[in-house]
């Protein structure tokens, strides 16, 4: 375990070849780095555990694996790294598999992984990249940036959005900003749209149905604010409703149940 004295928010960086990341921010004056084998009694993970190195300088850490031009020939372990730091930080990830779990509040957050799932509690802005694996994301008050292979879940987006998925629903209960543009290969969009402001909709599905509830929720409130509300999906239902309308969740079609 590394501890340092960190008043502030700071910068952190976990760069690690195989394994799970969490970051867990609160208000506290010090930042904490434990560093675990995922399985205490297989040595590749012990190994790998033992080779990880701890850096911190000038508010920046940084948690990684030297990397390993072998890493496609060889076996590694995996580990698991906390990482316990002041609200506010901003948070990077980087590992070929493994998931996150970010709890609490934090600035920026960018993690990518190959294969595993993304769970984010609260960011100001986030950057998540997975081709296999759920993305699950409680409040993003800034923009939301996301690529995904599984099911996408966002409850609230406050900025612009942009979001991906090649097979799984994309779903977000309550949008707040002013420009989301969805796209979904293999699996249904729906979207909740804060009250306030009129909505340009541009939603195509090539095989589903679009169902605009918004006309069913009447009129917004007079506001000079337009949302504008981009939406492709080729196999799959779009939804597009007021916040907290409780309307159904997409669908596949049914031709298309056996893809994922």
């Amino acid at each position: 375990m590394a501890t340092f004295n960190t008043p502030g928010p700071i910068s952190a960086t976990v760069d690690i070849i195989l394994g799970d990341i969490r970051f867990n921010a609160s208000d506290r004056a010090d930042t904490v780095v434990e560093v675990h084998p995922i399985d205490p009694s297989r040595q590749l993970d012990v190994e790998a555990a033992a080779d990880v190195v701890v850096e911190f300088a000038d508010g920046r850490l940084r948690v990684s694996h030297p990397r390993l031009r072998t890493l496609f020939t060889k076996k590694y372990g995996s580990v698991r790294v906390l990482v316990a730091l002041p609200t506010g930080s901003e948070v990077q990830g980087d590992t070929a598999q493994g998931e996150y779990l970010v709890q609490g509040a934090v600035g920026t957050c960018r993690l990518k992984t190959a294969i595993g799932d993304i769970r984010v509690a609260q960011a100001v802005d986030v950057r998540l990249r997975t081709t296999g694996g759920k993305v699950i994301v409680d409040h993003v008050s800034g923009e939301a940036d996301v690529k995904g292979n599984g099911d996408i879940r966002i409850r609230r987006i406050d900025g612009t959005a942009q979001v991906r998925n090649i097979g799984g629903d994309i779903r977000i209960a309550q949008f707040g900003g002013d420009t989301v543009d969805l796209n979904s290969a293999t699996g249904g969009l729906s979207i909740g749209i804060a009250a306030g402001g009129a909505v340009e909709l541009d939603a195509r599905a090539t095989v589903g149905d679009v169902r605009d509830y918004l006309a069913a929720a009447g009129a917004p409130e007079r506001s000079d604010r337009i949302v504008k509300v981009r939406a492709r999906c080729h196999a799959g239902d779009i939804v597009v409703h007021r916040a907290g309308a409780g309307h159904d969740a997409p669908q596949r079609s049914s031709r298309f149940q056996g893809w994922r």
